[in-house]
């Protein structure tokens, strides 16, 4: 079972890597998106038109995708997390101690990220959580080189 287990845990970090880096190429594009829409909405204000905000329902369906990526990659992390608290209670041990500290990275940013964005300012919300995926897949390539003893 122990063998099973660190198979799993191992197989697990590409699938983070490539949800993190999915979900990063996602977020720049709707940091982009919005970007411009707040620039022309400043262009509209100029001319007379109102409203200068950038909201989510101006982004469409980006942003509920953005949401379940984000939220497919902390659930990778979660249940990394799970296996990886499993191996160390049947005696499994990684071969540097700050694997610890990175898989907790990989476990937390996401959601510490969340909690810290309030909602309301669309562009500095993904900005936030952008940088939470960078530490994500930041995190997941050093634990893959603390991982093995």
């Amino acid at each position: 079972m122990l063998s099973t287990l660190i198979k799993f845990h191992e197989d697990m970090a590409p699938a983070i890597l490539a949800a993190g880096g999915i979900t990063l190429i996602w977020g720049i594009v709707m940091l982009i998106l919005a970007s411009r829409r707040r620039a022309a909405l400043a262009s509209a204000a100029n001319e007379g038109s109102a409203g200068n905000a950038v909201s989510v329902s101006n982004l469409g369906g980006g942003m509920r995708v953005f949401r379940i990526l984000l939220t497919i990659t902390a659930a990778l992390g979660l249940i990394q997390a799970i296996v990886g608290g499993l191996l160390w209670l049947n005696g499994a041990r990684p071969g540097d101690g700050l694997h610890f500290v990175y898989g907790a990275i990989v476990l937390l940013a996401i959601p510490v990220a969340y909690v810290y964005s309030d909602q309301a300012q669309v562009r500095r919300d993904i900005i936030i959580m952008v940088i939470a995926v960078l530490a994500v897949i930041g995190a997941a390539i050093r634990a893959l080189m603390t991982g093995h003893p």
